[in-house]
């Protein structure tokens, strides 16, 4: 690893360490649609009170992400590296979520999406309330690159497993775009759709998209997001993050009202998901290699709290 990825260093009442994050950038949630603000606000409550309860903490770092926890990913090729990001840090581990290192370049991005290119993970993407970042080197480094977005805000970001250039963004006061060229132009496909988090393409099909609607629905089109309708209901109301797996499409994962939840019949229907998980939660990702290992994390003040489960959601322990 380079100098841009650090560990963290400065101590915290309990006496871990974490970083001297930089001043977050100021966000408008007034343009939200659908109750959005709402939603956030009761999420990031129950992620900060709930931590009294969990008693099956676990030993490892925890790396600083602020007050809000936004974004969750899985390298396609390695299910031991996972990423997360919220207002005012985002991070990096190596370990299935034991030990961290920040990520410099990200600190105050914001990451509300992140997206790695499963052909090459050395090619990275996140979305911010500064705009679309881009890393070539695995995410040791990264690069703001907004000169083909028609605005900055950006919530929300997907990549197409079959055609990784193919990428869609969510632009607050924009609508849906796409990319065919991996961010280095935008065209409009949808401007009332909206969107915070995955914008996920199903891996059998590039027309199909899914995301979670800002009003609590899970939606899908069969048109590369020209078109959408609302599928099951995610509980909770509106999900802060989701994500499917890629060896079964049919499968959903989302945290939503700071629960997981689980769909088996291509998000239709939602279970909550297995035991070991405290409430408060706001991202789950599914590891895209290993479809038994799925992550889940929550906030302890302005640290990310990580758990692991290892049989697609029935039980989780905590690894940090």
């Amino acid at each position: 690893m380079t100098e841009k990825m650090k560990k963290v260093n400065r101590k915290t009442q309990d006496g871990r360490k974490r970083p001297d994050a930089r001043p977050a950038p100021e966000r408008n949630y007034a343009l939200l649609i659908g109750g959005g603000v709402a939603a956030l606000v009761a999420v990031a409550f129950a992620a900060v009170v709930f931590m009294s309860a969990n008693s099956g903490a676990g030993t490892g770092e925890r790396p600083y992400v602020g007050g809000d926890f936004h974004a969750m990913a899985v390298d396609p090729s390695n299910p031991e590296r996972v990423m997360v990001g919220g207002h005012g840090g985002a991070a990096s581990s190596e370990d299935g979520g034991e030990s961290w290192r920040q990520i410099e370049d990200l600190a105050g991005a914001d990451p509300m999406g992140w997206a790695v290119d499963p052909s090459d993970p050395q090619k990275m993407y996140v979305a911010g309330h500064p705009g679309f970042f881009r890393s070539e080197d695995g995410g040791e480094s990264w690069n703001m690159d907004n000169g083909g977005l028609p605005a900055t805000d950006v919530h929300g970001i997907g990549i197409d497993p079959q055609n990784p250039a193919t990428l869609y963004a969510f632009v607050m006061g924009a609508g849906l775009l796409r990319s065919p060229d991996a961010g280095n132009s935008w065209e409009p496909v949808n401007a009332e759709v909206g969107a915070m988090g995955p914008i996920i393409v199903d891996p059998e099909s590039s027309e199909t998209l899914y995301l979670a609607g800002m009003d609590g629905s899970f939606m899908r089109s069969e048109n590369a997001g020209e078109d959408w309708e609302a599928l099951g209901a995610i509980p909770g109301g509106m999900a802060t993050w989701v994500s499917q797996d890629r060896q079964n499409p049919d499968t959903f994962y989302a945290a939503g009202g700071g629960q997981v939840f689980k769909s088996t019949d291509g998000g239709e229907n939602w279970q909550p998901a297995g035991d070991g998980l405290p409430s408060g939660v706001f991202t789950v990702a599914v590891s895209p290699s290993d479809p038994q290992t799925v992550y889940a994390g929550a906030l302890d003040g302005e640290e990310a709290l990580v758990f692991r489960s290892e049989d697609g959601g029935e039980s989780w322990l905590a690894r940090n």
